[in-house]
């Protein structure tokens, strides 16, 4: 693949940075998480195939995190997405979470406290590199259109980290495009340089900013219960210095409970069935039954007027045979 090392010629406006030299994390316990990218078109057959590795725990696991939801959250709209295009800059984080699959978005919240599922860097030229299970290729680090990406019912958000100058961004950039064609980490083991995963390829290509760029690990029940230095799509966030140049208004950003609200849909589904059960053969199990039922009949039949694909997924599944 041929890559292109020119830095796109856009008047960066930077900030300036930490000084000194940055502290690396290096140790023998350490785990990246970022976590799966979640756009309509992205299919459950590559993360199985990805999983096989993990056994029959690994795969189910994967499966029903991978679940699709319908969601009352609206597309991404011309509007938003002119609006993206016209004020990301290279070396740009972008930050991704969709409605549609709120398992991962749980598990995100659960064990990091990141709202956002997917970290990637803009490169120029309307792309940018991302670590995904996703490309038909079966290739981990890509090069992505970022318009076509910006699909389907998605919050982004846009962070500029504080590079002091071009050298910073040249830096991240050469790293991230080095990255290209490894595979993608299931295993999320960051000492693993062989594969990579999304916010561990972001984090590592701001790690050799020569100005020294640390981004905050996360800091979970999750993280110290397990002893594991962590880091999620939220923390680029907070690295010192950073800016949101989108959204612009704070209130249009991605909350765990916004997600979660725009799945009522869903949820009345179940508790009506868990209410036709509960009154036609009565009983605990019947009403969990019915629950059960409403929520699996009622997430098909979501799919179904949003994807033309009536399953859990929102997928063909005959693809993946």
């Amino acid at each position: 693949m041929k890559i292109n090392h020119n830095l796109v010629s856009t008047n960066y406006d930077v900030t300036a940075g930490k000084k000194g030299n940055q502290k690396k994390e290096t140790s023998g316990d350490q785990v990246v998480f970022g976590s799966h990218i979640d756009d309509s078109t992205l299919l459950m057959g590559d993360k199985l195939k990805e999983m096989k590795a993990g056994g029959a725990a690994g795969t189910v696991a994967v499966s029903i995190l991978d679940i699709r939801v319908p969601t009352t959250t609206k597309d991404i709209s011309d509007e938003e997405r002119n609006k993206i295009l016209s004020v990301i800059q290279p070396g740009d984080v972008i930050l991704e979470t969709s409605d549609s699959h709120p398992n991962w978005q749980r598990l995100e919240i659960v064990t990091l406290g990141s709202t956002y599922t997917h970290a990637a860097i803009y490169e120029g030229d309307g792309k940018f590199l991302e670590a995904t299970t996703g490309d038909p290729s079966g290739k981990g680090v890509i090069r992505t259109d970022l318009k076509e990406y910006l699909e389907g019912p998605i919050h982004v958000k846009i962070i500029r980290p504080p590079y002091k100058d071009a050298d910073d961004i040249k830096a991240a950039l050469d790293h991230a495009r080095s990255q290209l064609d490894k595979p993608y980490d299931s295993a999320f083991n960051y000492e693993d340089d062989d594969k990579i995963y999304c916010a561990e390829l972001v984090k590592k290509a701001l790690d050799t900013c020569p100005s020294g760029i640390e981004t905050p690990m996360a800091n979970t029940l999750f993280t110290r219960l397990t002893g594991k230095k962590a880091v999620g799509p939220d923390n680029f966030g907070e690295i010192e210095g950073a800016k949101v140049v989108y959204p612009e208004d704070p209130s249009k950003e991605a909350t765990f409970l916004k997600g979660t609200l725009s799945h009522w849909p869903v949820a009345a589904g179940a508790a009506a069935g868990a209410v036709l059960g509960a009154s036609t053969i009565g009983g605990p199990l019947a009403t969990v039954g019915g629950f059960l039922g409403g929520l699996g009949l009622s997430i098909c039949i979501g799919n179904k007027m949003q994807t033309g694909h009536f399953n859990l997924w929102g997928a063909n599944m005959s693809d993946y045979k």
